[in-house]
């Protein structure tokens, strides 16, 4: 007989129904209190209904309401007790079936599915829970949605997937690795509790994603689908979520210097007793801190607790909390579930003790003050003594001490993916500016209104750092990808780095391509890592006849060069990193190699292996409304592994970046092959911009410099003779066509593009800058040069 269990409940009392899965008492209320003599007995509480109870056994096809999506591209039957989805049919297009369409005007469900691993194309391959799913008449059926995406190889860093499918694409915000690979002998459930804003997904019990969702998406549908395998799923519960989940990591909306300025740098305010805060344009508020967990000054002056501070209404700064040892980061650990540390950053001279807070503190971040290091210059060995040691604390941020506060040493640190804040004693205008100048993402001061009253000056779109430009396997919008021809022409360009693939040969060499066959390329065919050296380097590219180059060639190439090589751990062959770790020895290369990758596993190994190199996350876990949304999952996707984020550019927001900077993060985006695009990019700021056409920006002006005084006539548009040089390097005489005022008795008025215009005689301290316009000048930035004394006649 059919058993067809399908329930829709009105008033279904479930008291014990939660009880059996992990994360059981996200519905559960506390228990009522015992009345007292007088007080009247509490309302009963009501239960979450039940909103769906299925299971398979006995049917032989779809129940009633379940629908498959028009785009499938396998299979869906029900067949032997069980749904199943076949997905085989295709390894990234989906096979899906949608629950009835009553949840899509739902808001608030726990969905619990037992499901097995039949059969599987390959052990990546996943099937997956999908919720808050859009109409099934959308444009594309049912998108945008989330789902939770389990793949057979659940131990891998991305086994387990909390992700967002919108126009026709992915956005994976969270990854994480379940304790076994999935047996397709066992029945897992897989629980998606979700409730407004928020979700947490677990898979047998265990919590592996904790998430924010975005606002936009308050309703939608339930669906559950795989690509490239079979999923047998033998019951599916949806449960009314009555209870809302928990706040995780509340980002803060910090207050803001009110520049017009362009990724400004952050600013850092030491507190005292009689700090305004308001006044200070600080984002970012530094404190020492005790093992009581206690907030003192620099001078050891109380200024209240860590909790007063985190629960301060209104609060709009970040904390830097200034650690010296083991019991205050201790004490900080065990206060983690009574405090909301989430959106923290902890100082210290101690690498060490950075790292052990990393360990108990996952979600805080780091940063290594170098600040008191007198003995650090500006040598390559300087360099990469900070760059080091920021990496193995599992920091980002280096606050650097005066002596490397100059314009090519941090230039150096960014091109490492470095966030370089600056210790200083700046107090006058001038003195700010001239820090400024040097590139900064940040500044700690004693006292930061000097820095705002300079940022607040600077014309609409200044860019006070320039973007580094990536060339993507060279730059194959002019020659064969991946050849070393292609990275001397983008280097020619003035590419500030290049990124390219590495795969390792049968004989344990490291070569450059970026498939893992080389088919497409060149004119052989077969997996690049079933060959050896000497058939790699027989190959010829087809377009222009090009070798297939080694990595030591392209270090040797740009050895001693301003030249970062973004090596890309293309491969999961767990072999690449002891072997990058012996070229890098071998050629001396360590400042000037940074890694990336898609592949969790292999920046895991990197950070285990050459702990000092700098990695690059390579995901997306942006693209929502809320730019805090995005921060957060951002936070969440880069934090395990100590990696800058490096996202498709399409979902990325000059609001999370902005956003972002306060908190020592840097965004750098791929591939833009827009003009358009890479124009916007640019003018916002972003930390570096990866593209097949990095001669887009070989003309760009990236340097100003100027004589150390000039004059001005009232009433004309002030201009005076500065150098500019180009990305490529080339320097040319210009004018001056915009500039700040930084003081000074002079009366002046500033037009909106930033030209400045002297209304009557007198002295100014001005900070001269040049407006470019890009393409169809839609997008300009300014830059400017340090202050010159002006007299005006």
């Amino acid at each position: 007989m059919a058993m067809d269990k399908m329930k829709w409940v009105g008033v279904l009392a479930l008291a014990t129904a939660l009880a059996a899965c992990g994360g059981g008492d996200d519905n559960q209320a506390a228990p009522a209190p015992e009345p007292g003599p007088t007080e009247p007995a509490p309302e009963p509480e009501v239960q979450p209904q039940v909103l769906l109870e299925q299971s398979f056994a006995g049917l032989s096809a779809l129940p009633a309401g379940w629908t498959v999506p028009s785009n499938n591209r396998g299979t869906v039957s029900v067949a032997d007790g069980a749904l199943v989805i076949d997905g085989r049919a295709h390894s990234s297009l989906m096979t899906a079936v949608m629950l009835p369409a009553q949840f899509e005007q739902m808001s608030n469900y726990r969905i619990d599915v037992a499901f097995t691993f039949a059969q599987a194309n390959n052990t990546s391959r996943w099937g997956s829970v999908m919720y808050r799913a859009g109409l099934a008449g959308a444009t594309v059926p049912h998108e945008p949605y989330y789902q939770f995406a389990i793949r057979q190889a659940a131990t891998a860093a991305n086994g387990t997937e909390f992700a967002l499918r919108r126009n026709n694409g992915w956005n994976v915000q969270g990854t994480k690795a379940f304790s076994e690979n999935i047996d397709p002998s066992k029945t897992y459930t897989a629980t998606v509790v979700v409730h407004g804003k928020r979700v947490r997904q677990y898979l047998d019990n265990v919590l592996l994603h904790d998430m924010t969702l975005d606002e936009a998406m308050a309703q939608g549908g339930i669906g559950l689908q795989t690509t490239g395998m079979v999923m047998r799923v033998s019951s599916v519960k949806v449960t009314e979520q009555r209870k809302a989940l928990p706040e995780i990591g509340k980002l803060v909306a910090v207050q803001e210097t009110g520049t017009r300025a362009a990724m400004a740098p952050t600013l850092v305010q030491a507190m005292a007793a009689n700090t305004d805060l308001a006044a200070s344009g600080a984002s970012n508020a530094l404190y020492t801190l005790d093992a009581g967990l206690n907030l003192q000054a620099q001078n050891g002056e109380g200024l209240g607790t860590l909790a007063q501070y985190l629960a301060g209404a209104g609060r709009a700064t970040i904390p830097v909390l200034r650690v010296a040892d083991a019991a205050t980061v201790n004490a900080l650990a065990a206060a983690q579930d009574q405090l909301d540390l989430g959106d923290v950053t902890l100082l210290s001279t101690d690498v060490d003790l950075l790292a052990s807070a990393r360990r108990a503190l996952p979600a805080v971040r780091t940063a290594v003050d170098f600040s008191h290091m007198a003995t650090l210059g500006n040598t390559t060995q300087d360099i990469l003594q900070v760059v080091g040691a920021t990496n193995r604390a599992k920091a980002k941020i280096a606050v650097l001490p005066p002596a490397m506060t100059n314009r090519a040493t941090v230039a150096h640190l960014q091109r490492l993916l470095i966030t370089a804040w600056a210790h200083t004693g700046a107090a006058t205008s001038a003195e700010a500016a001239a820090v400024l100048t040097t590139g900064v993402n940040g500044v700690l001061a004693a006292d930061t209104r000097a820095f705002a009253q300079v940022m607040r000056a600077l014309p609409a779109g200044t860019l006070l750092r320039k973007p580094l430009v990536t060339g993507h396997r060279g730059m194959p919008s002019t020659e064969d990808e991946n050849t070393l021809e292609g990275a001397r022409a983008a280097a020619a360009a003035g590419a500030d780095a290049i990124e390219n693939d590495i795969y390792r040969t049968t004989d344990g060499h490291l070569v450059v391509m970026h498939d893992a066959t080389v088919d497409r390329t060149t004119n052989g065919t077969g997996n690049i890592e079933n060959m050896t050296l000497a058939q790699v380097q027989a190959l010829q590219t087809k377009t222009r006849g090009r070798q297939v180059p080694t990595l030591r060639a392209f270090l040797q190439e740009f050895k001693g060069r301003p030249v970062t090589h973004f090596v890309e751990l293309k491969s999961a062959n767990a072999d690449i990193v002891p072997l990058l770790q012996q070229e890098l020895d071998a050629m001396g290369a360590r400042d000037q190699v940074v890694a990336i990758s898609f592949d969790g596993n292999q920046l895991t190994r990197m950070g285990a292996t050459l702990p000092e190199v700098t990695v690059g996350y390579l995901n997306s876990a942006a693209g929502g409304s809320d730019p805090l949304v995005d921060l957060r999952n951002i936070l969440g996707s880069t934090q395990q592994y100590s990696a800058t984020f490096n996202p498709a550019y399409a979902n990325l927001s000059a609001a999370a970046m902005e956003a972002g900077k306060h908190r020592g993060i840097t965004f750098w985006p791929w591939t833009i092959n827009d003009q358009t695009a890479f124009h916007r990019f640019y003018s916002l700021g972003t930390h570096g911009l990866t593209t097949d056409y990095a001669w887009w920006a070989q003309n760009f002006p990236v340097e100003i410099s100027s004589a150390g005084s000039a004059d001005a006539v009232a009433g004309q548009p002030f201009g005076m003779a500065v150098t500019l040089t180009t990305q490529a390097g080339v320097p040319s005489a210009a004018t001056s066509n915009a500039a700040a005022v930084m003081g000074g008795t002079a009366p002046h008025t500033t037009a909106a593009d930033g030209t400045v215009t002297f209304t009557g005689p007198g002295t100014a301290v001005v900070m001269p800058g040049y407006r470019y316009a890009m393409g169809d000048g839609t997008y300009s930035y300014v830059i400017v040069a340090p202050p010159v004394d002006v007299t005006v006649r």
